[in-house]
């Protein structure tokens, strides 16, 4: 695979948001091949529908397998169960999930590339709360990118969104976060809201 680095001018644009003394390099690689998404497909197609999107799970129903007696529900899905190894099964989650921060890491100065433009960058670690009589919590949490106008206010705890590219790129991507109630014109650019979880809805 040829690699060729290129030093950029101080003066390209791509030092423009650089906040602290950065070396960039233009970097050239020629390379090209096919990448399955395998068993997890269903969940990229699923967030590639735009107005239509959908944020799919995975269930492992066998109960009596696991560490805690209990079903195992996983966001990010896993096509096979981590402690019993069966196949799980895949479910929607509905539209009235909650989404919840649970963590969050704001890079403020520096980014890798393809952010540079959008710093502050907030990635944050998400819980998703079922609407059933027990509030079940999945058992995994989903790392997202959070677009707020203030980072500084966001905080643990707080309900969050999904939004959807409009134009998908068919990767991880192609789901965004923005904080519940967030208006249209403050979503990223670029990005939608899907019939199926609504930004404004109220919980």
């Amino acid at each position: 695979m040829p690699v060729k680095d290129t030093i950029l001018n101080r003066q390209d644009k791509a030092y423009r948001h650089a906040r602290t003394d950065v070396v960039i390099v233009q970097r050239e690689v020629h390379i090209k091949y096919k990448k399955s998404y395998g068993g997890m497909s269903p969940y990229i197609r699923g967030i590639m529908g735009r107005e239509h999107a959908r944020l799919l799970y995975t269930i492992c129903d066998k109960a009596e397998d696991h560490d805690d007696l209990k079903p195992l529900r996983f966001q990010v899905p896993r096509a096979d169960c981590p402690e019993c190894y069966a196949p799980t099964h895949w479910q929607e989650l509905p539209g009235d999930t909650r989404f919840i921060v649970e963590t969050f890491s704001t890079a403020v100065d520096l980014a890798g590339i393809s952010f540079m433009d959008q710093l502050p960058v907030t990635v944050a670690w998400i819980k998703a709360v079922l609407p059933d009589d027990e509030n079940t919590e999945l058992d995994t949490l989903v790392a997202g990118m959070v677009h707020s106008e203030d980072y500084k206010k966001l905080k643990k705890g707080d309900d969050v969104r999904p939004v959807f590219r409009k134009n998908p790129a068919s990767n991880a991507s192609d789901v965004m976060w923005v904080l519940l109630g967030t208006a249209v014109e403050k979503f990223p650019s670029g990005y939608v809201e899907s019939k199926n979880y609504r930004v404004q809805k109220n919980f």
